[in-house]
């Protein structure tokens, strides 16, 4: 082969070498004439020329829209050049134009880039230039219409679909379909829509051509992907509702409009968003299907990202930021039904269960939730309506922006199903305690779900569904997932008070809700109560394994600083939350409350708080352990600890008297009045106004002679010491000294009132006369003892009798002249300072709700409707058979069997009227023993040891008949004690246990050991009292279980001893209705209101409390409707005989006398 020589470039493969492309600039020439704007614009085949005459174009309208411009002839010219180049036939055929659309379609002949680019440039000046007055809108819509020719569409694609690298062509395209569309308010948007396959031509594509460089976008240069929004914006505005929709429908351009947004300069970010929401979302005319395709989870998501925009530079005063302007679109879009994406849920409903469905009433007897087959599906997953939400909320961080937490609890308050979901699904981030934003953040957006309402009746309905919702959703949304007890109990006891303070507040608040919850599952609307009173149990069960026990609470309120106002105001309003809306838990534990209230005593006393905000918290946390004090009899409220000086009634007076003017002081006062009553300081009678006269007198010294005050408190805390702890001596003074008055006077005092404390004021004086030290005592006492017997007359106690009991300490003050003789008790004095018992609220309520119980009851006497009374007083069936339970335990494990009610049920199953079943649970009772002793269950031996004396007490029984209840009721709930070792009744069951190897049957175990012994912890007796009274309720069943509570006894039957106990002056009304539900179940069983009657004298018994009802009318109404149940259900014949017909008069049974 031979030597191959080298073509020089001269050769063959010369034409074959790619070729520089060079871009010149254009020239140009100022225009001055209409002619000479025609010549420049005439076709020619040159494109340098035709160039030159484009650009002189450009620049003269340019000038033309600049706001500097000021040249008259300017604007001529552009018409008269118009006018010349408009068609002589004026239809849809006629090209406007005709030179510059030659010259753009042979540019596209010739491929000529810098043409076609330059064409489309002019003709959007030009649009823009026309659409500014209302001469030039003719040309311009004809213009328009030229571009939506065939030849001119076919143009307009060529440029849309260019290369991506040819933004040159493609934008100023952009821009003119933008002019376009947007003319004369969008006369051709129509039209122009028709022509889609070419107007909407790579619109995707085009958004996705994006700025390049480390340098922000040139507002002056934009992007093609902003002028192909920008266009896509003036479509929507312009479109009618069918374009929209269908155009909405492009999922590549919807997909595309989002998909850089995060990169997008400022401007075109709040123009996307404004016009989103106003031509999208705010559409009436457009269907929510349209705008659902549009805000789909990928688009929210995106939109998402603009949270952590950075492009944003310092705004203009007034303008929001773009977090703000997506914020309020987030909003907007999520909570607006009306924008396509929130759909109308069920509440705490899920999505595949009917509320309403029908299910038998015998299985709900037998077998309560259970017998719902939904009942218990819903704890790992939950089915939602809401799926395009659903998607969204997880792609959000709440814990890193408030913006991003807002938008997911205003979600949540539109679409309650999707809390349950959101934390099932979203287990990345714990409630661990850990100081940092992070976790403050977390815990902040967790308070902001917590604190959530409870949608009415649970759904969107107008009535309660027939079934209760699903216990796990409930307790999700008022305990949501993250908040188990392992982390709320270290969130407590943790060293930092923040962390401890947050969960605080959370644990309020969701015992607040819960109380709303158990409320709405008590409504006496509801058509299956059994159904809605065990889910009301269950979901208090289900909180109290998720909320930290009450201990933790307790030691975390006593480690809190003193000077932390607020933290022990919230800690102190959990307490008493726990004791109304969670007693069985409360009472289990020992809380003496009453070194906190002495120490809040003190500190609001001394006056240690300046701050008037302070001031009022601290009052606040007063309260709330007033509140917790009334739960607890044990309070010691005249005894004065070592620290103090005066007992904690008499520092309560003096926080009153001292408190600054404007602070509410309604409750301190309610709970000193209430106190004095209890302890016989004052009258015990609805007429007496209380403790308003010493208050009154107190206040009004104060402003007269302020160190006369400070000099009387130790004197008066004696005076009130002693009248509690002996009222009856100052009581039978007080006769005595009525009777001396009426012997004087001449005329009988049976009616007069005075305060056994002003008697005991009377007795203490001469040893403050006695003593030189108390002058100063004595002479402030000379000021106040007037006022303060002024004031009890004006108040409505007797003036003649003060007279006297004045006349008697006049001898003891330092009254050498004989003025306060003189002078005597003072009249006119007018209460200004503590108007509240004389005011018509209390007062008047009481009476009306008197009133109103009379009229009901038909008679003077206050009584209660059947109906109301079977709702405050009917309990269900502890001991329920549930069949299920004897194959359901197997399947369990021992935590499960003993912490969730399986083995209870199976205890139950032995007072079954079957002897079969009864066989069967008690050969199960003894499986499940054994399986209980071979496992690793703390509490194995004692629960090991119930289960076998219960079998051995029912081994013989059980094929005679039923297990009298009380003994399967006491198993029941001593298993419940067994599970706790803190119980206070743990030593007495275990005690109890260790006696034999089984059970008496005609005794009720633990009734006297509850009754008489002292509790082994604390305070805990009225806890063991109402622990005594729940078994004891569940095991009245059958006419032979009420045989074993009216049967003789060494310390008498046990239900004398449960009248007897309801008399305690001490014991609260929780406890006390307890009692009247028993008496009331007792009512329920055949012959069981004659035995009460004829035996106990439940009659005059129940008169007797309802007398004593001088502050609670609704108390009283139970009373008086029990009383009429009992005669109702009696047999009446035989009660009047044995009354000799002093019962049987009236309705109710009422006695003659």
């Amino acid at each position: 082969m031979g030597k191959r020589f080298s073509r020089g470039p001269d050769g063959a493969a010369a034409s074959r070498k790619r070729q520089k492309v060079v871009h010149e600039a254009p020239t140009s020439e100022e225009i001055h004439a209409s002619r000479q704007l025609q010549q420049l614009l005439a076709f020619s085949q040159d494109p340098v020329r035709a160039r030159h005459g484009l650009q002189s174009f450009k620049l003269f309208l340019d000038e033309l829209l600049s706001p500097a411009s000021n040249d008259a002839d300017r604007p001529r010219i552009l018409r008269d050049y118009l006018q010349f180049a408009r068609p002589a036939d004026d239809d849809e055929n006629a090209v406007y134009l005709p030179d510059l659309m030659q010259a753009w379609s042979y540019a596209g002949q010739t491929n000529n880039d810098n043409v076609m680019s330059a064409v489309p440039v002019v003709l959007a000046l030009l649009l823009k230039l026309l659409s500014q007055s209302l001469d030039t809108v003719p040309y311009g819509l004809g213009i328009c219409r030229t571009l939506l020719q065939k030849r001119q569409q076919e143009l307009i694609a060529r440029n849309l679909s260019a290369d991506k690298g040819k933004a040159f062509i493609i934008s100023p395209t952009l821009r003119m379909l933008k002019e376009a569309v947007s003319f004369d308010g969008g006369a051709i948007a129509r039209p122009m829509f028709r022509a889609r396959a070419s107007m909407l031509k790579s619109l995707a594509r085009n958004m996705g051509i994006v700025h390049i460089g480390d340098e922000a976008e040139d507002t002056k240069r934009p992007s093609a992907r902003t002028n192909a929004i920008l266009f896509f914006l003036s479509a929507l505005k312009f479109l009618h509702p069918e374009a929209k929709k269908e155009l909405l429908s492009q999922r590549d351009i919807v997909s595309a409009l989002t998909r850089d947004v995060k990169q997008d300069p400022p401007y075109l970010v709040r123009e996307l968003l404004e016009g989103l929401r106003s031509h999208v979302l705010l559409d009436d005319k457009l269907q929510r299907e349209a705008k659902a395709s549009l805000l789909n989870a990928s688009t929210l998501t995106r939109l998402s990202a603009l949270y952590q925009y950075r492009l944003d530079t310092a705004a203009a005063e007034g303008v929001p930021s773009i977090a703000d302007v997506a914020h309020e679109f987030l909003l907007t879009a999520c909570t607006n039904p009306a924008c396509g994406v929130l759909r109308q849920d069920s509440g705490f409903y899920p999505r595949e269960i009917d509320p309403n469905a029908a299910v038998p009433t015998t299985e709900l007897e037998e077998l309560g939730l259970e017998a719902i087959t939904w009942t218990n599906k819903f704890k790992t997953e939950v089915p939602v309506r809401n799926y395009t939400l659903s998607n969204f909320l997880p792609n959000l961080r709440p814990w890193s922006s408030l913006k991003q937490s807002e938008l997911i609890t205003s979600i949540f308050k539109v679409a309650p199903e999707l809390v349950a979901s959101y934390f099932l699904t979203n287990k990345s981030f714990t409630f661990e305690p850990k100081l940092s934003a992070t976790w403050i953040g977390y815990a902040a957006f967790l308070f902001n779900t917590v604190t959530l309402p409870i949608p009415d009746y649970f759904c969107r309905a107008t009535a309660f569904p027939e079934l209760p919702p699903p216990t796990s959703i409930v307790i999700d949304n008022i305990l949501p997932l993250p908040l188990n007890q392992k982390a709320l109990s270290r969130s407590l006891a943790n060293k930092s008070n923040m962390i401890s303070f947050f969960a605080t507040r959370i644990l309020v608040v969701a015992i607040e809700k819960l109380d709303a919850a158990i409320k709405m599952h008590q409504d006496p609307s509801h058509s299956n109560r059994t159904a809605w009173a065990e889910a009301a149990r269950r979901l208090v069960d289900e909180f109290c394994q998720r909320s930290p026990g009450i201990k933790e609470m307790i030691n975390s309120y006593r480690s809190i600083p003193g000077g932390d106002v607020l933290h022990r105001e919230a800690a102190s309003r959990l307490l008493r939350l726990c004791y109304e809306v969670l007693p069985q838990v409360a009472l289990m534990a020992k809380f003496d409350v009453s070194p906190f209230l002495e120490t809040s005593l003190g500190r609001l006393s001394k006056q240690e708080l300046d701050d008037p905000r302070d001031f009022a918290l601290s009052l606040k946390e007063l309260e709330n352990l007033l509140a917790i004090a009334g739960y607890s009899p044990g309070m010691r409220w005249f005894a004065a600890l070592e620290a103090l000086s005066l007992s904690p009634f008499t520092l309560l007076l003096k926080v009153c008297v001292d408190a600054p003017h404007g602070v509410a002081l309604e409750t301190i006062r309610e709970v000193l009045n209430f106190v004095a009553v209890e302890q016989q300081l004052v009258p015990a009678d609805n007429k007496h106004p209380g403790l308003i006269a010493l208050l009154e007198a107190l206040q009004s010294l104060r402003q007269s002679h302020p160190d006369s005050v400070t000099q009387l408190w130790p004197f008066l805390d004696n005076c009130l010491t002693r009248c509690s702890n002996t009222p009856v001596k100052y009581v039978e003074k007080l006769q005595e000294t009525i009777q001396e008055a009426a012997e004087t006077a001449g005329q009988g005092f049976s009616t007069a009132v005075a305060s056994p404390v002003a008697m005991a004021m009377l007795e203490q004086l001469p040893f403050v006369a006695a003593k030189e030290r108390e002058q100063a005592t004595l002479k402030a006492l000379g000021r106040f003892l007037p006022k303060f017997l002024g004031f009890s007359a004006t108040a409505g106690e007797s003036r003649p009798l003060l007279s006297l009991i004045f006349s008697k300490m006049v001898i003891h003050l330092a009254d050498s002249k004989g003025k306060l003789a003189k002078a005597g008790v003072p009249e006119g004095l007018e209460i200004k300072h503590s108007p509240w018992p004389l005011t018509p609220e209390a007062p008047a309520r009481k009476a009306k709700a008197s009133s109103a119980a009379r009229q009901e009851g038909g008679n003077s006497e206050p009584g209660m409707d059947a109906e109301t009374l079977t709702n405050t007083l009917h309990m269900p069936d502890g001991l329920e058979a549930d069949n299920s339970a004897l194959v359901k335990w197997s399947s369990k494990t021992v935590d499960e069997l003993v912490d969730e009610g399986y083995l209870t049920s199976l205890i139950a199953l032995l007072v079954s009227e079957h002897a079969s079943i009864r066989k069967e649970a008690l050969v199960n009772i003894l499986k499940a023993a054994a399986k209980i002793k071979q496992s690793e269950y703390e509490e194995k031996e004692q629960v090991w040891l119930l289960l076998s004396e219960l079998a051995e007490t029912a081994r013989d029984k059980v094929n005679d008949g039923p297990l009298p209840s009380t003994i399967a009721s006491f198993a029941c709930h001593a298993l419940h004690v067994l599970r706790d070792p803190l119980s206070s009744l743990y030593s007495k069951v275990n005690n109890f246990l260790t006696r034999g190897p089984f059970w008496t049957l005609d005794r009720l175990p633990l009734v006297d050991e509850v009754l008489l012994e002292e509790p082994v912890v604390g305070d805990a007796y009225y806890a063991q009292v109402n622990w005594l009274l729940e078994y004891l309720m569940d095991g009245l069943r059958t006419q032979h279980d009420l045989e074993l509570f009216h049967k003789k006894r060494a310390r008498g039957p046990v239900f004398e001893r449960i009248l007897a106990l309801a008399a305690n002056p001490y014991m609260r009304l929780p406890l006390r209705t307890q009692v009247l539900r028993l008496l009331y179940r007792a009512t329920g069983i055949e012959g069981g209101s004659t035995t009460l009657t004829t035996r106990f004298g439940i009659v005059n018994w129940l008169e007797a409390r309802q007398a004593g009802c001088t502050d609670d009318s609704e108390e009283a109404a139970v009373y008086g409707g029990l009383r009429r149940r009992v005669w109702e259900t009696c047999d009446q014949d035989r009660v009047r005989v044995w009354s000799k017909g002093a019962l049987g008069d009236g309705t109710d049974g009422t006695s003659k006398n």
